[in-house]
């Protein structure tokens, strides 16, 4: 336990008040229709391996990974408001069939709003690259940070704590790295731009996926790069 969180235990303790527990994981089987969608799409033309695979939710749904990075082979399996969680348990459908080169993960806006700590939300991200690693022993892992942005600025301690925990726990990592793409989200004041998102205040616009994109980019290609014979 950190000491900050045994803090939190005392105080709560001095109170006369216990801890509140984390937040358990949603059902992964609300997105079985978007998985099944993905499958009949593999059934109706078999993805080749060695592809880079972009996967997680919103954020790599709405990415146009195929106008971004045209000299790659791409595959996109974002999932809409999906956790860190989801990913892991739909491994097996949405990430190891492709056998890809490399992985492109994105998530945490959903588990930030659903009241996930930044330990959970780590955790349950290095949970992830240990199975790609395992399953997938020859593919790189690039992890996006959680982006800030203007809906969820009021959780940013979580996020900026959680991308910390996800960086250093990849710092060493031969195989992955880690992508904070904050500084190229926000603008001179510190706050995120809203001009780089759509009304929602959550997803990136065109102008957005630019700034992603190219904070993004370097270290897709020093990954892929790696993989070139």
């Amino acid at each position: 336990m950190t000491t900050r969180a045994l803090l939190a235990v005392v105080m709560w303790s001095a109170l006369g008040l216990q801890a509140p527990a984390p937040r358990p994981s949603p059902d992964p089987a609300r997105f079985e229709a978007d998985i099944a969608a993905f499958e009949a799409e593999d059934r109706a033309a078999p993805p080749s391996p060695g592809a880079t695979l972009f996967v997680g939710s919103s954020s790599i749904r709405y990415w146009d990974v195929a106008r971004a990075f045209p000299a790659l082979r791409t595959i996109r399996r974002g999932y809409g408001g999906s956790h860190v969680s989801d990913t892991l348990h739909f491994f097996d459908r949405i990430v190891l069939p492709y056998r890809p080169s490399l992985v492109v993960f994105y998530a945490g806006d959903a588990d930030v709003s659903g009241g996930k700590d930044a330990a959970t939300i780590a955790a349950d991200t290095a949970a992830l690259v240990r199975r790609i690693h395992a399953q997938l022993p020859a593919a790189a892992v690039l992890v996006i940070g959680t982006k800030p942005s203007p809906l969820h600025w009021p959780h940013i301690a979580t996020i900026r704590d959680a991308n910390r925990r996800v960086r250093d726990g990849l710092a060493g990592d031969g195989l992955a790295a880690f992508v904070d793409v904050e500084a190229a989200l926000v603008g001179a004041d510190g706050q995120p731009r809203p001009d780089f998102y759509t009304e929602n205040r959550l997803n990136l616009n065109a102008r957005g996926y630019e700034a992603w994109t190219a904070a993004v980019r370097p270290a897709i290609e020093r990954l892929t790069s790696r993989r070139t014979p």
